[in-house]
């Protein structure tokens, strides 16, 4: 009787090359735009969202409903059932499983239940008279993982409790991933050390330790939007040699590709360019796993960075991208796009906002519109024409920075206040 003793390397996150970046100035810039009176512009505010209840938290299930081999399935509700155990007991499968089989059950049953933040994907297995015998590994149990279940439930009531001022799934979604990123910190030792011990890769390490890895981010990114009635999934994959695991939410009917890990960057004004994106523009620099029944078990038991799929949904709208909810579109150089650029640079500049976003229209090269904007000196006078509708309430500095997004056809300008 062989026992073999299991375990998945954690997923971490590669670091994300920044945008290039380019410094502009008023410094052989025309003037080209009309001047707005100041009563056409009307600035709007996130204290004007409409206070609502708190929808009926989404418990998603896609994981299980992917299941097609009955004994899996079995395993997956004794898992269940072992979890609500301060301590785990030994598992009698209904049948014989492999390796690969026993770590379809539990990352099934973790992709399914983000709030079971104890169990490990580390577990031991034998064969034996025609059954398989698991047993599981909790991250603590005991006293321990009720002391961690209180100070979990805590914060994750703080969190919900904070939500009730934004009215729209978009709007929740999007309050779940400036709160990750407000909270939480990446790990970077346990990610490139692979010393991914304690709760660095589950949603008690975002909530309560504020430190995890992407696999953490993940689940908190999940299970939050989930208690928010937002259906969420995780998705385990790679970002070039490195394996990876960010999220699908789907918002007012269809579902998005959203990474918080890389959202969380240094940068702020990087903070959203993997936010509700397409499966072509995230599949640019991410790459999913294939699904369980699709992956052969030799080449399971020999790629450490393999966890594999149970549901993928597809990600083909543009609605609620960040920058289609927030930013302009520039579709010309003409009087027209000016006036309409100018009067959102100076809504942006009465709210305070520190980035200004111009989405570039498909009709236009990107590279030619960027060059336009920042080398010939458009952005210059898009912030004169602003500082003009502004009448003096607020002015921006002509000096700043641009920096561009290929896969988003976005440019942002850094924007600097003189009063």
């Amino acid at each position: 009787m062989n026992i073999h003793k299991i375990q998945t390397v954690a997923k971490k996150a590669l670091a994300v090359a920044l945008p290039l970046a380019l410094c502009f100035s008023i410094a052989g810039c025309s003037f080209k735009f009309k001047i707005f009176d100041n009563s056409d512009f009307k600035p709007t505010s996130e204290s004007e969202a409409l206070l609502s209840e708190i929808p009926e938290p989404k418990q998603t299930s896609y994981s299980y409903s992917a299941i097609t081999n009955e004994h899996i399935k079995n395993l997956y509700a004794q898992i269940e059932n072992e979890c609500q155990k301060p301590v785990p007991a030994e598992i009698q499968c209904t049948g014989t499983l492999t390796q690969k089989d026993i770590y379809e059950a539990i990352i099934a049953f973790k992709n399914d239940h983000p709030d079971i933040f104890w169990i490990k994907n580390t577990f031991s297995y034998y064969d034996y008279d025609g059954s398989t015998y698991v047993e599981l590994s909790f991250i603590s149990s005991g006293t321990t993982l009720e002391t961690q279940k209180e100070k979990f439930n805590e914060a994750l009531n703080d969190f919900v409790n904070n939500a009730t001022m934004y009215s729209s799934e978009y709007e929740r979604e999007k309050y779940v991933n400036d709160y990750i990123i407000a909270n939480c910190v990446y790990d970077d030792e346990a990610a490139y050390n692979n010393n991914t011990k304690g709760n660095v890769s589950n949603a008690y390490g975002v909530l309560v330790d504020g430190k995890a890895i992407c696999e953490g981010y993940a689940r908190a990114f999940q299970l939050l939007c989930n208690k928010l009635g937002i259906e969420c999934v995780s998705i385990a994959g790679m970002t070039g040699d490195v394996g990876h695991e960010w999220n699908c939410a789907k918002i007012d009917g269809n579902w998005y590709q959203v990474d918080v890990t890389w959202n969380d960057s240094e940068d702020e004004f990087s903070n959203y360019y993997y936010f509700n994106l397409t499966d072509e523009q995230m599949y640019s620099s991410h790459r999913a796993d294939d699904l369980f029944d699709e992956i052969e078990p030799d080449n399971y038991n020999n790629d450490e960075n393999l966890i594999g799929n149970l549901y993928v949904p597809e990600c083909n709208s543009t609605e609620y991208n960040y920058y289609n909810q927030t930013a302009p579109i520039l579709y010309a150089f003409d009087e027209e796009n000016d006036n309409t650029i100018s009067n959102a640079l100076a809504n942006s500049a009465v709210n305070g906002d520190n980035y200004f976003n111009i989405i570039v229209d498909d009709s236009l090269d990107f590279e030619d519109a960027y060059s336009t904007l920042v080398q010939d000196g458009y952005v210059v006078n898009y912030i004169e024409s602003a500082n003009n509708i502004l009448w003096g309430e607020v002015e921006l500095d002509t000096s700043s920075y641009a920096y561009k997004n290929d896969t988003l056809r976005v440019i942002t300008i850094v924007l600097n206040y003189i009063n």
